[in-house]
């Protein structure tokens, strides 16, 4: 008597066997159409979500990602509607892109398209692409890019920083733009600070310090000074610019003409103060002009 159910119940299982392969060559005979050259369509592939969370050997979350993929077992994959957390410290920051790659042997994620980075403060990066680097916390591109920070709005090409955005360098072509919030709307120091420069800039969102280099060029309502190099300091709490010291070829500019020619310069915003270094050089617009020399 076991010896017949034995039987029947080996007869049944290889019959299930049978079916469940009948079924499965079916499907695939369904969903991969026959050879048609290079031009066959892809439609019938499946699109499956990715979900995917790395930590450090000390057990902290390194980086989230998730997206629409075709492929999940490929060493590279390739994703759509991606959005993803890179950590650092204790908070991450957001990133969404329309594509992506996640490479799992180097661990690096690259998002294409419409790509946005927004760390927890607000501070967003926007850029057509961003490589993204979760073991060093740091984001790149070589391409456009712009960090929006409060009133502060940068511009340049070939961003590069941490991953909580709290330093950032661009390579060159750099527009500044700082909108003096914290000013009243009838004083001369009210309007925007609009500084440009070739590049590389620098930027310290901790320390409220930029550093900007080659042809820099600094306007506001009072004035325009430029200058080789400079840095710029800007008050947190007052939302404006506080603060220039500009070395090398400096130049100051007032609206109604007048130039001052120095070899440096402290620009002090709260006092409306200018303290000049070197030689310097008075040039009026009547055209008459004073020399003299003042102790750095």
């Amino acid at each position: 008597m076991l010896k017949r159910i034995f039987f029947l119940f080996l007869m049944f299982a290889v019959g299930y066997t049978a079916v469940v392969k009948f079924q499965f060559f079916q499907e695939r005979q369904k969903g991969v159409p026959a050879a048609q050259g290079p031009s066959a369509p892809l439609a019938a592939h499946k699109v499956y979500f990715f979900s995917f969370t790395k930590y450090t050997p000390t057990g902290e979350k390194e980086i989230e990602i998730e997206g629409d993929s075709a492929d999940l077992l490929a060493k590279t994959v390739e994703l759509m509607n991606v959005v993803a957390k890179a950590y650092a410290e204790e908070t991450p920051v957001t990133l969404t892109a329309d594509e992506g790659q996640y490479d799992k042997g180097k661990n690096l994620v690259y998002l294409r398209k419409n790509v946005v980075a927004t760390t927890e403060d607000g501070t967003r990066l926007l850029t057509e692409k961003l490589d993204i680097d979760p073991s060093h916390r740091s984001v790149t591109t070589d391409l456009e890019a712009r960090v929006k920070k409060e009133n502060i709005n940068v511009e340049g090409t070939g961003a590069s920083g941490d991953s909580q955005l709290k330093k950032v360098a661009f390579k060159k072509n750099v527009t500044v733009v700082v909108q003096d919030t914290g000013a009243v709307a009838s004083s001369d120091a009210a309007g925007p600070t609009v500084i440009t420069c070739d590049g590389p800039l620098e930027i310290d969102y901790q320390a409220n310090v930029a550093f900007f280099n080659d042809n820099v060029v600094s306007k506001d309502r009072r004035g325009t000074l430029t200058a080789d190099k400079m840095q710029v300091f800007y008050d947190k709490g007052q939302h404006r610019v506080t603060k220039i010291i500009a070395t090398g070829h400096v130049v100051i500019e007032s609206p109604d003409g007048n130039k001052t020619f120095s070899e440096n310069v402290i620009y002090l915003a709260d006092e409306g103060r200018i303290i000049l270094g070197g030689d310097t050089e008075a040039v009026y617009n009547g055209g008459d002009s004073l020399e003299g020399s003042v102790l750095p």
